[in-house]
């Protein structure tokens, strides 16, 4: 879900009204990145959510979320600072992504107190903010100005704008004034100029004003006519005056993806269309149905991601040890050569120059030495070098298969991550990371049992094609409800689903075996290709070692088949 500034707009229109003058109850904090306000006002009792979860957003929900048992910190801070406060003003700052909530509040001296909260809805960059007089009081997030974050969030800290925050409003200006801006900054393109210079300019404002004119937004400004900036500045004019008192939202269904504006789009009219009266019941259908979903998805792939960033780093110096160890025959060489010239004397040299004997072109090779040894005693310390670098050859060895194995399942889970629909999907994903260790135990959470999997059930020709949409799903599926005699498939070489084709004891045609090694191409890493390598063989043939992580095989007698990714969404 998209939420640029024009769209926010609308959303704190439709707050304002709801909550100005109303009185915060209650504060609660959801999580590391969630807040919840119990508002009470002449409407009756309002449940405010803010999240700054994938998709940041601010809404009112219809039944108040669940609460931890134990406030924090913040939330004790809050409820002494904020709770009783009355809501003077709801508003949003100059079009941008910025929700500024002031707070009436008695202080403990009895004076009024002009309190504020900022809600800045920026993606990576979100946060929320508590400030009074300038001055930071507390924030969800706390950061320290450095490379990744931008401006220093903290108690008694000023409070600064984010960065870009004095772009203008750009339906505050008439046609000609922004035609007499567009003359500056000719070196760029029409795009990054408008979004350089204005608040709410997204991809979809951008999109939908190359639509009214016919000017692409990656033309330079240069190469533009007075004529075309003329048009162009007068359809940015007649945007603003559309979104004047437009209530509600369009919702634009584009893929996966759903695009959400106040005003129907030229540039998105072949889509799928729903209209909300009020922006408000979109948010709420938006959290009950993906935004919690969302929410953990985000955080769980977060989490996975940055287990595989660090398990390829220890690869990475697993195999840099690995690499050390091509010195290991030359050590032996230089000992065995000391131990031949062993009679030699070498007068406490630093280095020694000796003919290969062992080598059929006899070559002179130059061996470093330690001054203080013999010649004996050299070959000696060399051979321990050997004796070392041999051992950590044959453990690296062992311990690269291991690693990459665990990076291997990673992935896997990172797929099934990436491919969850439903909130069931992820609760057994979340319960399959807690069993294998890679999340803290949850008290009396239990992974689901084998027979209560949903696996996706196809249909081809009369046969059937079942698919496994994560790891359990996948065990489940190749381990107990496949026969010897049925077809196995997966993607070849990268995480991807279980794909059995129930054949059992009859003979599958060759559009059959085509049709399951096609799904098994389509739900893998591999689906956005144009060909894909997919193994298969009998599940007979297929076994999961004893103490094996989920989803993870062996198998043997495959055959390979190259094939195009299809979903044979029509064979359900």
């Amino acid at each position: 879900m998209n939420l640029d500034g024009i769209t926010l707009h609308s959303i704190v229109r439709e707050l304002a009204e709801a909550l100005q003058g109303g009185q915060i109850s209650k504060i609660y904090q959801l999580n590391g990145r969630g807040l919840y306000f119990r508002i009470f006002s002449g409407s009756g009792p309002h449940h405010l959510v803010v999240t700054l979860d994938g998709s940041p957003r601010v809404y009112l929900a219809d039944t108040p979320p669940a609460t931890p048992d134990v406030p924090t910190a913040l939330v004790m801070f809050l409820r002494k600072y904020y709770e009783n406060g009355r809501i003077a003003s709801i508003k949003q700052l100059h079009l941008d992504r910025i929700v500024e909530i002031g707070i009436d509040i008695l202080d403990r001296s009895g004076r009024l107190a002009a309190r504020k909260i900022h809600v800045e809805l920026m993606g990576k960059y979100s946060n929320v903010i508590f400030t009074e007089n300038g001055v930071i009081l507390e924030a969800l997030i706390k950061t320290r100005r450095d490379k990744s974050a931008l401006r220093t969030i903290a108690p008694k800290e000023a409070y600064e704008f984010p960065p870009n925050f004095m772009r203008m409003d750009p339906f505050e200006f008439s046609a000609d004034e922004l035609r007499n801006m567009m003359t500056a900054g000719t070196d760029e393109e029409l795009g990054k100029w408008m979004m350089r210079r204005f608040n709410g300019m997204s991809t979809v404002v951008l999109d939908e004003l190359a639509c009214m004119t016919g000017l692409d937004k990656n033309t330079y400004l240069r190469d533009l006519t007075d004529a075309e900036k003329h048009i162009y500045a007068r359809a940015v004019a007649a945007l603003g005056e559309r979104l004047q008192g437009v209530r509600g939202a369009y919702v634009y269904c584009k893929g996966q993806k759903e695009i959400l504006f106040p005003l129907r789009l030229q540039s998105l009219a072949d889509y799928d269309i729903r209209y909300y009266p009020y922006i408000e019941e979109y948010l709420k259908e938006f959290q009950d149905n993906r935004g919690s979903l969302n929410g953990e998805q985000e955080y769980l792939k977060k989490k996975t991601g940055k287990l595989i960033e660090r398990q390829i780093r220890k690869m990475k110096r697993i195999d840099g040890e690995l690499q050390e160890t091509g010195k290991m025959d030359t050590y032996k060489l230089y000992g065995d050569l000391l131990m031949i010239y062993a009679y030699e004397k070498h007068d406490h040299k630093k280095s020694v120059t000796v003919k290969n004997l062992l080598s059929e072109k006899q070559e002179d090779i130059e061996i470093t030495l330690d001054p203080s040894l013999s010649m004996t005693d050299n070959a000696n310390r060399y051979y321990k070098k050997y004796m070392k670098l041999r051992n950590r050859k044959q453990k690296s060895a062992e311990l690269l298969a291991e690693n990459e194995k665990e990076l291997a399942y990673l992935q896997s889970l990172e797929y099934a991550l990436q491919t969850s629909v439903t909130k069931d999907e992820l609760a057994d994903i979340k319960a399959e990371m807690r069993h294998v260790g890679l999340l803290p135990p949850a008290g009396k959470e239990k992974l689901k049992k084998d027979s209560s999997q949903q696996i996706l059930t196809l249909h081809t020709d009369g046969m059937e094609i079942w698919i496994g949409r994560n790891n359990r799903q996948n065990d489940f599926l190749t381990t107990k409800k496949a026969r010897p005699r049925d077809l196995w498939f997966h993607a070849k070489n990268q995480p991807g689903s279980h794909v059995i084709l129930a054949s059992h004891d009859g003979t599958p045609t060759s559009e059959q075996i085509r049709a399951a090694a096609e799904c098994a191409a389509f739900y893998s890493k591999g689906k956005d290709s144009s060909k894909v390598e997919v193994d298969s063989t009998l599940v007979r043939h297929v076994k999961k070692p004893a103490h094996a992580v989920p989803g993870f095989v062996i198998f043997e007698n495959q055959t390979t088949y190259v094939v195009e990714p299809k979903k044979h969404a029509e064979l359900e």
